[in-house]
């Protein structure tokens, strides 16, 4: 079961271009696309006249043209032209879905549109602003969404999963983890200090002896989550508020189910450092898909071993508790949108 009224990522904003992409989310089948104009449609991804994929059309100007028969559609899913220039039967139309662009990122309303509010759209500055320079990749992964969220607020698995990439210190599986219910989500953080520094942060960050290192990770329902990680010079005073010798990374995680057991996964480094520095993209870029695909292979497995996604019967420790608190939220928010 899924939650349907609340904002999904469909795609980064950029990867509208002039052609229809067909993306099943929910286990719904929807075309997005690009009108002449600029606005964004999405539509049910089935014609009216004889259920042809409307992703197999084309965009023309400010429609989209049916690949089967030629009929046009706005971006609201009404027929505007039939191919032989007859008039429109009035209920020529396919269900639309509500838009919204924010973030650089294309969000999807699935549930009722009556109830669909774009200030409900996380604050995601660091994926747009310009002080901010930002390297957004995405995946496709086998595995139930709540499983990656439950992986994201989990920073125990970092020490044995990721130590080609961000895994530091040794003391990195032991030290406790601060959870935090919030109005709009979830929040754990820690702080290791006089640490190693993780492989991908020394290379970004220049760092020749042990550092300070913060991580803190939000979830906002059903499927963000950022962290705000980073490292600075061991004792200069960053667990204080002073960042200077240190550099930040802001990772960010857009979850969109796709069935029960796959999931689309939109993922980005966004940094406030070296800016312009074309190698530092493509180093954090890499590093950071690279760390990614590590829990792939953990998260696909997973979901083999459950095939309803859940976590029942099985046991919990200390360090779970984000994750728990997130299930049950979730789940609370499930049960009072069916009721």
């Amino acid at each position: 079961m899924f939650l349907r009224n609340c904002w999904y990522t469909a795609l980064w904003s950029n990867e509208l271009k002039d052609k229809p992409i067909a993306k099943t989310l929910l286990n719904e089948k929807i075309v997005l696309f690009r009108s002449a104009r600029g606005d964004v449609g999405a539509l049910e991804d089935c014609c009216c006249h004889r259920a042809a994929p409307l992703s197999l059309g084309e965009i023309a100007g400010d429609y989209l043209a049916c690949g089967y028969h030629g009929l046009k559609f706005d971006v609201n899913g009404k027929c505007v032209e039939l191919p032989d220039g007859n008039q429109v039967p009035s209920g020529a139309k396919v269900r639309s879905y509500p838009i919204a662009e924010k973030w650089n990122v294309v969000w999807i309303w699935m549930g009722d549109p009556a109830k669909a509010d774009p200030g409900k759209i996380p604050d995601l500055p660091w994926l747009s602003e310009p002080k901010w320079t930002a390297t957004p990749g995405r995946l496709h992964v086998k595995s139930n969404y709540q499983f990656i969220v439950d992986n994201l607020l989990d920073f125990t698995h970092v020490a044995y999963v990721h130590k080609r990439t961000i895994a530091g210190d040794p003391r990195e599986a032991t030290e406790p983890l601060k959870p935090e219910r919030l109005n709009d989500g979830i929040g754990i953080s820690r702080w290791l200090l006089d640490v190693q520094p993780p492989p991908l942060f020394a290379n970004a960050g220049n760092f020749k002896g042990n550092v300070d290192r913060w991580q803190v990770a939000r979830w906002h329902p059903p499927g963000v989550v950022y962290l705000d990680v980073g490292c600075a010079k061991a004792g200069t005073g960053a667990p204080q508020g002073d960042r200077s010798q240190g550099i930040s990374i802001w990772s960010t995680h857009l979850l969109t189910p796709e069935t029960e057991h796959t999931s689309h996964y939109m993922f980005c480094f966004s940094r406030d450092f070296n800016l312009e520095d074309e190698g530092m993209s493509k180093l954090l870029y890499e590093g950071s898909r690279a760390t990614f695909l590590e829990d792939v292979d953990f998260l696909e497995a997973l979901q083999n071993n459950r095939a309803d996604g859940s976590l029942d019967g099985l046991i919990h420790l200390a360090a779970d508790a984000g994750q728990l608190q997130a299930r049950r939220m979730l789940s609370s928010m499930i049960s009072a949108e069916q009721a």
